[in-house]
Parts: structure tokens; C-alpha cells; sequence
């Protein structure tokens, strides 16, 4: 957030300039007036120019404001939103202490999948650039994802000891990356997926030693 001060003769027409010397919209910034002009004895002596302070949002500050406002739109009921940059040009925002966090998560996530790609959708055209936002309800995601990489590690261990393969149960393309992403430096797993459609199913075989050696 950058805040800066301008003057000018009136407010519109320092706004006016301020947004044509930027190319901001009304959405870009907020403003303030800290010191109304006037025009003096006569226009000639006392004159006092007027003074606007603009406050300049920058990325998490609209996010922030963009999701407040859809969530106020909803009537939902949260506490605080946090918002944490995973790289260059990834956003996690965690919609913490929610009344009716069931009825955002929805069933099997599938309303806050929906909230999610459609504020991506707003959010990346009113930045101008492509971010990627991740949405999770009081940490919903988080801990269906421990929970699932738990499991996933008991399976690993069963593949590896009773050296037979075992086929996980359909799901969608984040969870098969997180699985990739936990087990892609088990040289003793070897992972396929079989399957067409959104939710494929991944195939966890074991590696033969002379595999593992080669």
C-alpha cells in the first residue's frame, strides 16, 4: 500500500488527472480529502489549493477488498481473511473463523472450488495479470491434505513391504499432484495414472531392485 498527495485547483479535477497520468480506474485507489481549497479575497489573495491524499492498493490489499465484498455480497459470516504469496504470481487465502463454513465449503468442496475459480476469474481481470488463487475455508484444504498424504503413506508402505500395487480411489487433478508431489523421491514407487474423465485414479507399484539399481 503507497499513499501520496496531491493538489490542484479542485477535487475532480485532481482526481481526473491523477487517473489519466496512471491509467487507474476508480477501483485502482481510494482517496481522501485532508484540505478543502478556497478561493481567497477576490480569487487574488489567501488562495489555498486543494489537497487530496490518494491511497494506492496494491495486489493483496484488492484481493483482500475484492473477497470481503463477495463474501458481505453472500452474507457470509467470517472473521478475518489472510492472505499468504506462494511465489511470483500465487496467492493463498485462508477465509478464517466462518459461521456456516459447511455451507461455503459445500459438499465434496465442490462451492468453494466454484467461489474460487470465479474470483480468479474477476481478480486476474482486474489486476491485468495472471495470478493463481487458492482458496481454502479455515484451513479446510490444509487438512484434507494431510490427511490424504497420512493415508497415502500407509498405502506406500503396504506397496513397498507386500510388493503388490494398489489403486487409490478416484480424484481430482489437485489431489493426484499433491500425491506426485509427496512420493516423486521414493525410488521404491513407481506412479501411474489409469483412467479418462476429471477424476482419474493414480496406481502405486513397486519397483523391482533391479529397477531401483538401473
Amino acid at each position: 500500500m503507497k499513499t501520496l498527495i496531491r493538489e490542484g485547483k479542485s477535487t475532480q479535477t485532481i482526481i481526473s488527472e491523477f487517473m489519466k497520468e496512471n491509467n487507474y480506474s476508480l477501483d485502482d485507489f481510494k482517496f481522501e480529502v485532508i484540505e478543502k481549497g478556497s478561493a481567497g479575497f477576490l480569487h487574488l489573495f489567501g488562495s489555498k489549493p486543494t489537497k487530496i491524499q490518494f491511497t494506492i492498493l496494491d495486489t493483496n490489499d484488492f484481493v483482500r477488498d475484492y473477497v470481503t465484498s463477495f463474501l458481505n455480497h453472500m452474507k457470509i459470516d467470517f472473521g478475518d481473511i489472510k492472505i499468504e504469496e506462494r511465489g511470483k504470481s500465487s496467492l493463498f487465502i485462508n477465509i478464517m473463523e466462518v459461521k456456516d463454513a459447511g455451507f461455503l465449503i459445500g459438499k465434496g468442496a465442490n462451492f468453494i472450488n466454484s467461489v474460487q475459480l470465479l474470483l480468479s476469474q474477476m481478480i486476474n481481470k482486474k489486476a491485468k495479470r495472471a495470478i493463481k488463487i487458492s482458496l481454502d475455508v479455515d484451513g479446510y484444504r490444509e487438512k484434507k491434505k494431510e490427511a490424504l498424504l497420512r493415508k497415502v503413506k500407509a498405502i506406500s508402505e503396504s506397496v513397498k513391504k507386500k510388493k503388490k500395487s494398489i489403486t487409490l480411489e478416484p480424484m481430482n487433478a489437485a489431489n493426484r499432484r499433491h500425491i506426485h508431489q509427496f512420493l516423486e523421491k521414493e525410488k521404491s514407487i513407481k506412479i501411474i495414472t489409469v483412467g479418462d474423465g476429471e477424476f482419474k485414479r493414480i496406481v502405486l507399484l513397486p519397483v523391482k531392485d533391479s529397477q531401483k539399481k538401473a
